[in-house]
Parts: structure tokens; C-alpha cells; sequence
């Protein structure tokens, strides 16, 4: 049996798909959608009634951006407007990206080159780059030779390709990599006239993973961003292990020097840190090492002594001690001594907290203020929590009191007045008083976006309103959110 945070079914499958013909068409990196079988299936849109505006007809259609979608359709490219409207007609060369700023990159027939189309479909910068990414902050960065620089709209280069990576430019900085003898590469900051911010001297910069940046912006947090020097990259997600962290400011400056074994982002103007014991270099570090809590000047609040350690929410922070967890106040004093065996988050005013293997809630003095009674329990959201008991979810008040008694199989966070249950392995909603806003009958249900909702039974999927009518037939092999009044699906 499960409490699960609201049922939100993300599909992140970057989609990279090639077709042989005289030219390769690569689908848009940032595509977020489910897996294409463009030999059965056809893409089409539909509006909130239900009703195709484009009928399906396409072996793949792009998210919109900036009123139009790339579409492709027998090997050949183009796009299309909201109302299905071919604004730049099917072609074998053609748009491979989405539209920012106005325009998108595209590739000539029996080249593999890139350049940029305007929403005309003619070529304002000619097909001459190896890789080119989306305009941004009016510039966009592209690769030639294996190098990346900068161009501008008119396709004149701001910065020559001169480095081994470059991010796109976020508030006018940009994350560059440069390669040192001996294949060794550092990170540094520039600007849009290519002026070094941060001379390319930190090993490691904002996040990083096993084969580099892990995010494609110069990432600020609160005005602070993560730097390091030394250390080895380890497996991925292991981090960096044996170098030592600190951060810079937007300009450059080194404010709080490089001393930690690893840091994180600032969050309400706190920062967790690792320090391990000393000459201590393992790709476990983040495991052994002891957290603590400094101010944006790189001051302690906490010294490196907990075992782990989370983010202030609602004024107070899990810390962990040995195998038991408290809480901390903004001031680093300890108020609840660890003494519950897993951590979670305040929540209006509660923390679920155990005791003999029972759940209850605690209020910010420590008191259990709901006893421990419940074999499962979510925090509160919009005043109830879902909460078990033999076996079944229902929810309860914050006196402890269930309002919708126990009898879901599964109990999702209320959000918006409805929240997620099963019964009988099928998904529906009910409102606060527990009445099924839709009955449970659907092997998914999805979060509403504009007003409704993606279901699926009998692996098909369709849409549904908070009243619970169906909108349409329950009959797309995919489907996405709603998004300006309409939804990309498709049919075999």
C-alpha cells in the first residue's frame, strides 16, 4: 500500500529521431512526449471540445513555440500554426528546431550543415554551422569544428568558436569550458563581448556529473554559484569526491572561499555543507560527510556535525544524528531533538513523525499533537492528509479526525479541491468531502492543464473536465497537456 504525492506521469524522452533520405531531420532536443512509431501512428490536434483542428496526418508534431510547431511528414519537414495552417511548407531541407526569438535552426539538402530560418521558411543566416542551439538573450551559440562561439541574428560571430562547450547566455553570462594541455578542462563565466567574467580556473561549476556541466546555464542561486577546484568526477550522480567547494558572486568574485568538500544551492538565504574527516577522499564523501549550514557571506549557522541534512521549510530544517532525525531553527538551535527514524517537511504547521513503527504528526515544539496511529501518512495540503489504517488510505483533519474514511487502496496530496485515489487498481478523483469528482475506472489520470485532464484505459488515452464529463473519446495511442487552447495527440 502506497500514499502517493499526487499522480503526475512525466515522460522525459529527449527524442532523437533520424530519417534516411538525401538529408538527416533531427527532431528538437527539448521534445517532451512519448516514444514515435511514425510508420503507425499519426499526429494530429485537437481543441478543448474534443474536435481535431488538425486532423492526424503527421508522423511527428513538436511542441509549440512562438505560435508554431515543426511538424514532419514523409521524411520531409515544415510547420505549422494552431489552426493547422502550413506556414512554411513541407520540404526535404528544413527547420530541425523550434522557434525562439524568431527564428530556428535548419538544414539544407544534402548537407549536414546548419543555419537559421525566419517564420517565412527563407534562410536569414546560411547553413555553415556544425551545431547550432536556439536564440537566446539575441544570441545563440554554435559549433564549428568542434569549437563553440557565438552569432548573432545577422549571423556575425560575437564571439569566435574558440571553446570546448559553451551554455547559452542566462542574465548575460555564459558557463564556458576551455581544454588545457593534457586534456584537462576548466570552467569559467564570460560575457556577450566574449570578456572572461571568471578566467576558465574551476574544475567544476554549478553541477556537474560524470561527463561535465549537468546544467546548460550559468546557474545563480540567490546570487551565489557553486564552484569547485580538485577532486575526481565519480560514477554518475556520485558527484565530486576530494576536491574542495566554495562560491562566486554574478561578478566573479570568489565570496566564500573554496574550503568545503561539497556544497549546495543557497535556498532563503541557507546553504548545506560537507566537511569529512581529514585526508578523507571517497566517491561516498556526500555519505560521510558531516553537514552543516552557512549565510550567504559564508558564515557557519551550523557547523559540519550532522550525519545529513535538509532545507529549511516553514522555519525549521530535518537534520540527522546517528540513525534518528530532528529539527533545527533558523538560528541552528536544535528545538526537536532527532528522535524519529526518517525525515519530512512542515507542512502547514505539521511534520508526519513515527513512533514504534506508527505514524503520527508533530507540531513545531516537538508535541505529537496527532498520536501515532497510522501505518502510512502524507503531509497536509489544503487542510487533510492522507493517512492508512489496515491497509486502507483515507484522510484526516488536523485534530486527527478522519473526514473521508479509509478505503482507497491508494491516496494522493489534494490540490485545486480534488486529489488522486485507487480502488481496485483504478484511478479517479474526489473532492474534499470525498464524493468522486470522477469515478475510479481509469488506469491513469494525469493533473488538469487548462481545465482537463489526460486519462487512460485499456491503454488508450483521452481527456476529461474537473466535473468529471468526458471530453473526448477515450482512443489516442499519445496524448499531451493542453497548452493555448489546444492538445498534440495521435491515432494509429
Amino acid at each position: 500500500m502506497l500514499i502517493l504525492k499526487r499522480f503526475r506521469f512525466l515522460f522525459y524522452l529527449g527524442l532523437v529521431v533520424v530519417f534516411s533520405l538525401s538529408v538527416q531531420i533531427t527532431m528538437p532536443e527539448n521534445t517532451k512526449s512519448e516514444n514515435i512509431n511514425s510508420e503507425t501512428e499519426k499526429y494530429g490536434l485537437i481543441d478543448k471540445t474534443g474536435k481535431y483542428v488538425v486532423l492526424p496526418q503527421f508522423d511527428y508534431i513538436d511542441n509549440f513555440s512562438e505560435g508554431l510547431a515543426f511538424v514532419v511528414i514523409n521524411n520531409k519537414s515544415g510547420y505549422i500554426d494552431k489552426t493547422g495552417k502550413m506556414v512554411i511548407p513541407l520540404q526535404v531541407d528544413g527547420g530541425t528546431s523550434s522557434f525562439s526569438e524568431g527564428l530556428a535552426a535548419a538544414t539544407i539538402k544534402g548537407s549536414n550543415k546548419l543555419g537559421y530560418i525566419d517564420k517565412t521558411g527563407n534562410y536569414v543566416i546560411k547553413p555553415k554551422f556544425d551545431k547550432a542551439e536556439s536564440f537566446h538573450e539575441g544570441v545563440a551559440a554554435v559549433v564549428v569544428n568542434y569549437k563553440y562561439g557565438y552569432i548573432n541574428k545577422l549571423g556575425n560571430y560575437v564571439i569566435q568558436p574558440q571553446f570546448e562547450y559553451s551554455s547559452r547566455f542566462e542574465q548575460d553570462i555564459a558557463v564556458v569550458e576551455v581544454r588545457h594541455p593534457h586534456f584537462h578542462s576548466q570552467y569559467g563565466l564570460i560575457d556577450k563581448k566574449g570578456n572572461y567574467i571568471v578566467q576558465p580556473r574551476f574544475d567544476q561549476i554549478s553541477h556537474i556529473d560524470t561527463y561535465g556541466p549537468l546544467d546548460s546555464l550559468a546557474e545563480f542561486k540567490e546570487g551565489r554559484m557553486r564552484v569547485g577546484m580538485g577532486g575526481k568526477i565519480c560514477d554518475m550522480g556520485g558527484g565530486v569526491a576530494g576536491g574542495k567547494w566554495g562560491y562566486i558572486d554574478q561578478a566573479g568574485k570568489l565570496v566564500i572561499s573554496l574550503k568545503f568538500d561539497n556544497v549546495e544551492n543557497f535556498y532563503n538565504g541557507r546553504a548545506i555543507v560537507f566537511m569529512s574527516a581529514p585526508g578523507f577522499i571517497d566517491c561516498d564523501s556526500r555519505n560521510a560527510a558531516k553537514r552543516g549550514y552557512i549565510n550567504l557571506s559564508g558564515e557557519y549557522i551550523v557547523t559540519p556535525k550532522f550525519d545529513d541534512a535538509k532545507n529549511f521549510s516553514e522555519g525549521l530544517a530535518a537534520v540527522k544524528i546517528g540513525k534518528k532525525w530532528g529539527y533545527i531553527d533558523l538560528s541552528g538551535k536544535i528545538v526537536i531533538p532527532p528522535q524519529f527514524s526518517h525525515d519530512s517537511q512542515f507542512s502547514e504547521g505539521l511534520v508526519v513523525a513515527s513512533k514504534n513503527g506508527l505514524y503520527g504528526y508533530i507540531d513545531k515544539t516537538g508535541k505529537f499533537v496527532i498520536a501515532p496511529q497510522f501505518e502510512e501518512a502524507g503531509d497536509f495540503s489544503e487542510g487533510l492528509a492522507a493517512t492508512s489504517k489496515n491497509g486502507l488510505c483515507g484522510y484526516i483533519d488536523k485534530t486527527g479526525k478522519f473526514v473521508i474514511a479509509p478505503q482507497f487502496e491508494e491516496a494522493g496530496d489534494f490540490s485545486h479541491g480534488s486529489a488522486n485515489v485507487t480502488v481496485n487498481q483504478k484511478q479517479g478523483l474526489i473532492d474534499k468531502t470525498g464524493k468522486y469528482i470522477i469515478e475510479p475506472k481509469f488506469e491513469g489520470v494525469w493533473d488538469f492543464y487548462e481545465g482537463l485532464a489526460q486519462v487512460r484505459l485499456n491503454e488508450k488515452r483521452g481527456y476529461i473536465a474537473r466535473t468529471g464529463k468526458l471530453i473526448t473519446e477515450i482512443k489516442f495511442e499519445s496524448a499531451r497537456h493542453f497548452k493555448g487552447g489546444v492538445a498534440i495527440v495521435s491515432v494509429k
